[in-house]
């Protein structure tokens, strides 16, 4: 049997979070993306908590390794039951996602730079712990996934221009005369 996933603690944040992610303007959607993953894992805990399920990861994947007494008899009907209320949650998320933030006019979202500002309330250190405060829960990741469309551009997006700033960066010291110091 595995053993449960780790959970994500102010160390990991500090490693793996992904400047990459980064998005123009995203600053301006931090306010929103903070308000709604607070939202976001409330709810997530309170069906965890409601269902007896340990981590985000089980909830998530449907692979519950052990549930609540209350919700032995029936663990099919059960499962069913929970995959259902975790992708109305995912579902209820994007339709905040959609919504015009609290900073905008009439001027059209950046999409990106949203989806940017939810990656980086999640991930970033300074957000570390900042959720479910006096709740004893652990610090969820799913949140920005429920976009994740949105996310996996921005990372190709940016990979694919850091790759063209290296190319150019090379090509410029093979025109120089290769110097290597």
């Amino acid at each position: 049997m595995l053993a449960p996933p780790q959970p994500f603690t102010r160390e990991v944040a500090e490693r793996s979070y992904d400047p990459d992610m980064e998005v123009d303007g995203f600053e301006d959607y931090i306010d929103d993306a903070f308000y709604y993953k607070t939202n976001y894992d409330y709810k997530l805990g309170n069906l965890m908590d409601y269902y007896g399920i340990k981590t985000e990861a089980e909830i998530l994947s449907g692979n519950i390794m052990r549930m609540s007494k209350s919700f032995s008899k029936g663990r099919d009907l059960d499962a069913e039951a929970i995959t259902r209320a975790v992708r109305s949650l995912r579902k209820e998320a994007r339709t905040w996602f959609n919504e015009n933030g609290s900073g905008s006019d009439s001027v059209a979202d950046d999409v990106y730079a949203k989806a940017s500002a939810w990656y980086h309330v999640t991930y970033h250190p300074d957000y570390w712990g900042r959720y479910n405060e006096g709740m004893n829960r652990d610090h969820f990741l799913s949140f920005p996934w429920c976009v994740y469309e949105k996310l996996v551009k921005i990372k190709k997006d940016n990979a694919r221009t850091r790759k063209a700033l290296n190319l150019s960066s090379l090509e410029h010291q093979f025109s120089r005369g290769l110097y290597l110091g």
